[in-house]
């Protein structure tokens, strides 16, 4: 009888040392059960990423080659003198000259091209170096996690290791917990999904407001064109501010898609054509009426950014919808989540006391 109440005593304290660390080791576990489906997610938004970084690479030394050969021609032509001279001599020295502009926008054409390539790589890389940097502060905290677990698991085994018939409750306990563990998990996907795809939209936008600038200083350097104010000034006013809404048309479409590749639901919003200026016909041949056909091709492409930037607005809008009905599942799972595990730990805190 004595041998019973002695050791009924020490189990009373080791059970209640129990209690005390289980209640702890719960609470780390609650605090970083978000880790593990945002860790997924930016490991896959990291291989886009990078596979989009390569391409962009790829795409700049062949851009880098196509500058170097188009700089070495108009070079070339700059400085034949001897060619100079025989235009002059055959009393086509404007020839000449125009010639020699050609190959010059040419060359600057080929360096826009390089810039934005710059420009997109880039900013790929900032991205890729904010998300490896948020990877890797999950996989901390998934490691704190992770050694709370096995902490737990440990100290469950030492308790209720083997079959447990006097307390029936806790297996079902333990099994609505680790449901309510998984829809956790998989609403915190879905949730860092839209954050995800709402953060690239939002990089989207703010492109898309550079290219309007764009284009509305492209139309009113037109309109000076029109009238005669500015000459080649004018022009290449307005070609720089067409190259630079090309420039930045391009990285708004390369967003859309890479927030495609993450959300589906993103849409497409539209045609974004950029009317270009034509070398001999606005240049070289340039008269009122390729002044006004100028014009009314930058209207246009005008009217389509508007149109794709009222659609980008839409799709941001929905993107914070959905963000906020993801959201609004990730509390309600947690809540569950959070029931669940406090009937569990009731539970067992009531077997343990119990014994």
């Amino acid at each position: 009888m004595a041998s019973f109440e002695y050791s009924a005593t020490t189990i009373q304290d080791r059970l209640a040392a129990a209690a005390s660390q289980n209640m702890q080791l719960l609470k780390t576990i609650s605090e970083t059960s978000y880790a593990t489906s945002e860790y997924q997610q930016t490991n896959k938004f990291i291989g886009d990423l990078k596979k989009q970084i390569s391409i962009e690479e790829k795409k700049l030394k062949d851009v880098n080659r196509a500058v170097d050969i188009e700089y070495a021609q108009h070079k070339k032509y700059r400085d034949s003198h001897v060619r100079r001279l025989a235009y002059k001599i055959g009393g086509k020295k404007d020839k000449f000259e125009a010639d020699a502009t050609k190959e010059e926008k040419e060359w600057l054409d080929a360096v826009a091209i390089q810039l934005q390539t710059k420009k997109a790589l880039e900013h790929l890389n900032v991205k890729l170096a904010q998300i490896t940097k948020k990877n890797a502060n999950l996989m901390g905290v998934m490691r704190v996690r992770t050694t709370a677990g096995l902490e737990l698991d440990a100290l469950y085994k030492s308790i209720f290791d083997g079959p447990t018939p006097e307390i029936p409750e806790e297996d079902q306990k333990e099994k609505e917990w680790l449901q309510a563990e998984f829809n956790f998990n998989m609403a915190g996907v879905m949730l860092n999904t839209e954050k995800q795809a709402d953060d690239i939209l939002v990089d989207a936008d703010k492109f898309m407001n550079f290219a309007i600038r764009d284009i509305i200083s492209a139309r009113e350097a037109s309109g000076y064109d029109l009238w005669g104010v500015g000459g080649v000034w004018t022009e290449m006013s307005e070609n720089n501010s067409l190259v630079s809404c090309e420039q930045n048309v391009r990285q708004v479409e390369m967003l859309i898609l890479q927030a495609q590749r993450i959300q589906p639901a993103v849409r497409n919003i539209g045609d974004m054509r950029v009317a270009q200026m034509n070398f001999m016909t606005n240049v070289v041949f340039d008269n009122i009426f390729s002044d006004l056909d100028m014009r009314d091709r930058i209207k246009r492409s005008q009217a389509q950014l508007k149109m794709a930037q009222a659609n980008l607005t839409a799709e941001l809008q929905a993107a914070r919808e959905r963000t906020t009905a993801a959201q609004t599942e990730v509390n309600g799972a947690k809540a569950v989540l959070d029931q669940k595990r406090l009937e569990l730990q009731h539970i067992r805190l009531v077997a343990l006391k119990s014994w």
